[in-house]
């Protein structure tokens, strides 16, 4: 590679970007989880009559489920801050220290303050949706469950702290290698 194809990629260059695709209708993930108990009784239940046994109806809800469900998923865009950004960030978040001068220890191993330092890295990282500072409120402190939560805070991490490298999907291996051979 030359200087002048490092120029062009330089120019080129952006942070890196993750989506999370995230499910705001909860209360669907629960009626889709019953409804599968129920096809799992259904199935291991024999069928008494020649009409069937009622999974094929239950099977056809859970789907139309799944549709509702992908129709109240929003797939949340982060970006990764720059180093300087992002030194600046985690020194806006110090550990917090008790009476002693000790630094906590649910702090300790990262070092910033976890209460503070994770919703902020959400909100800052979180390129689209835009919201203001009530609908944050509302889907941080009402809509997302903790494990929604750390879906997002865990890419926004992972964006600035571990390595970002060219994806790989063994699908698309697998149907461009099986198309170029055709």
């Amino acid at each position: 590679m030359t200087s002048t194809d490092f120029t062009t990629l330089l120019a080129a260059a952006k942070l890196p970007e993750r989506t999370v695709p995230i499910c705001l209708r909860g209360d669907l993930v629960a009626e889709f989880e019953d409804l599968e108990r129920q096809l799992e009784d259904e199935l291991r239940t024999p069928a008494v009559s020649l009409e069937g046994d009622g999974s094929g109806a239950i099977a056809d809800r859970m789907e139309a489920l799944r549709a509702e469900m992908q129709a109240h998923t929003y797939p949340f865009r982060l970006r990764a801050m720059a180093r300087p950004a992002w030194r600046a960030f985690v020194a806006a978040h110090p550990p917090r220290k008790d009476d002693a001068g000790e630094v906590d220890e649910r702090d300790r191993i990262i070092g910033v303050n976890i209460e503070t330092f994770y919703p902020a890295l959400v909100r800052a990282s979180v390129v689209d949706p835009q919201l203001d500072d009530a609908q944050w409120a509302r889907l941080l402190d009402e809509v997302l469950t903790d494990r929604q939560f750390d879906e997002l805070a865990n890419a926004a991490w992972g964006l600035n702290r571990r390595e970002v490298d060219v994806p790989f999907s063994p699908a698309a291996s697998r149907m461009t290698r099986g198309s170029a051979t055709e």
